[in-house]
């Protein structure tokens, strides 16, 4: 009996230091569950499972180095020029629209995608999680 009442003291002393860990330290995520999205971003490999038009929202200069295929240049600062490209493909041929810029912390094509909808209320468009890094990698 006295063994039984010290298993379960050991028992619920893991427990709560398990409970306690959790609550101070958080646990890390799963290795196989799904990144958090946040409201209008999507995953690369949902994005490459659409046919989407790419808008790269980074420096021209990173741009002219290298690109996603068939991506188009959007300069944040250049508004109308870069509108104006991307209605010309969109026009066409409507498609979902995916903003990417340099890495997660980039804010540009959280920005730029949401000028976008407000500019074109009626189109699907999302940023891409992750930007270039997620691309590359």
């Amino acid at each position: 009996m006295a063994s039984l009442i010290k298993e379960c003291i050991i028992i619920a002393a893991l427990t709560l230091i398990g409970a306690a860990y959790s609550l101070v330290g958080g646990l890390s995520p799963l290795p196989w569950a799904e990144p958090e999205l946040a409201a209008g971003e999507i995953q690369l490999a949902d994005a490459q499972a659409l046919e989407v038009i790419w808008l790269d929202a980074r420096p021209i200069e990173e741009f002219e180095e290298d690109h996603i295929p068939e991506a188009i240049f959007f300069d944040e600062g250049d508004w109308d020029t870069g509108l104006v490209r991307l209605m010309e493909t969109w026009l066409m041929q409507p498609r979902p629209i995916v903003v990417y810029c340099g890495s997660e912390s980039c804010g540009t094509s959280q920005r730029v995608a949401e000028g976008l909808r407000a500019a074109l209320p009626e189109a699907e468009i999302y940023s891409l999680k992750g930007g270039w890094d997620a691309w590359q990698n």
